[in-house]
């Protein structure tokens, strides 16, 4: 009997549910074509005791040793890489799908592991990323790490012209947001008035956070204005030393509540850490609809079935719902008021009819992202056994 092909999904942050969707959708997807996958995770100790059912490894940099310099933290990986067994026994080394190639979270990182695999001969991939925007510095290490990188999927166009305008020697693919390759489900919350907000802080962009307070409260106040009730929460929260949007949630709470005290009991915050199977099942029968900035609350919600009301604090919130036709209902992280209010209206208008066509809509997304990535498994000359 031959030997399952082993595939590594590499630098995950599966404490974050946005990440956790990703790679879960990609590693069930793989699995059920025969290969056999794990995820090498950041948070590793603490993900094991969360789910004990998923095949986690250790990602290279997960050590308190690591703590340094680039440098340092080059060093430490190559020679991690060298000496353990567990990571340097796969067959197939793909990069997770999300959103940091860019000069935000710096490239050298997340690349490193796929390079010393292509140095061992293994197959390398990155899947469903967001590209850019790059710095000179960054564009100059992907056009250098290209050569180690056998395929490259974009999830969205900017990051494929972004792409395109480098010197990259990979094989390039678009798709969209690897997320989609979960099986969509019809949402069964019935009459719910509970309205599920995401926040976050964002400090690239020189973005303007008090605008953007001030947005997010105008729009809660309309949704208590109209018989909505608020509940906050996120995909990341609730982890020690890793980022924690109830903060955020906090900060805006207390503005709304000294403006007008009446809407005390009417706004709750989440603060405790659900895992992925416990948030989306949340999604899928408590509210009626999502207001989001983080990306994967909106899409997870959609996926679930309700929809979701985007504020894009990065191009990629933008990118998604163009490509899923829904862009009357996305806004900039410092849109003025006026149009956030008019396409937030015009979202509350059609949030029921929304509901209905979202699994048929989905669907078809998932579809296609499903033929994606028979197409990368193809480009990978990928044999599920070998």
């Amino acid at each position: 009997m031959k030997k399952r092909t082993r595939v590594l999904l590499t630098n995950a942050y599966a404490v974050n549910n946005g990440d956790m969707a990703l790679v879960l959708a990609l590693s069930e997807s793989l699995k059920k074509r025969g290969f056999d996958v794990s995820i090498a995770t950041f948070y590793y100790n603490f993900l094991k005791e969360k789910y004990p059912e998923v095949k986690f490894v250790r990602e290279l940099l997960d050590h308190k040793k690591t703590t340094g310099s680039t440098a340092v933290k080059t060093l430490f990986l190559k020679l991690n890489f060298l000496f353990n067994k567990t990571y340097r026994g796969f067959d197939v080394y793909i990069s997770s799908p999300g959103g940091y190639m860019n000069s935000y979270y710096g490239l050298k990182k997340c690349l490193l592991p796929l390079i010393q695999a292509k140095k061992t001969n293994k197959k390398t991939a990155v899947y469903s990323q967001s590209v850019g925007p790059l710095n000179e510095r960054d564009r100059n290490l992907l056009n250098q790490y290209s050569q180690f990188i056998d395929t490259i999927l974009v999830r969205d166009s900017f990051s494929k012209k972004c792409i395109d305008s480098t010197r990259c020697n990979s094989k390039i693919l678009q798709t969209k947001d690897a997320a989609f390759l979960l099986e969509p489900r019809v949402s069964i919350a019935k009459n719910s008035k509970l309205v599920a907000v995401s926040v976050r802080s964002w400090k690239h962009d020189s973005r303007n956070m008090e605008q953007y307070y001030a947005l997010i409260q105008k729009l809660c106040e309309k949704l208590l204005d109209k018989g909505f009730d608020i509940e906050f929460i996120s995909t990341c929260q609730g982890i020690k030393d890793y980022v924690d949007d109830s903060k955020t949630a906090s900060l805006i709470s207390d503005a709304i509540l000294q403006k007008n005290g009446d809407y005390a009991g009417r706004i709750n915050i989440v603060t405790s850490f659900h895992t992925y199977f416990k948030l989306t099942d949340l999604l899928n029968s408590r509210y009626c609809f999502v207001v989001g900035t983080r990306l994967h609350m909106c899409i997870l919600s959609l996926i679930n079935g309700i929809p979701a009301f985007n504020i894009s604090y990065e191009i990629k919130g933008k990118e998604c719902y163009e490509y899923l036709n829904l862009s009357d209902y996305s806004v900039d992280f410092n849109e003025p008021a006026p149009e956030a209010l008019r396409k937030f209206d015009l979202f509350l208008t059609n949030q029921v009819s929304l509901k209905k066509s979202i699994y048929k809509d989905m669907l078809s997304v998932h579809n296609e992202c499903q033929d994606d990535l028979d197409l990368f498994i193809k480009q990978m000359d990928m044999q599920a056994s070998c």
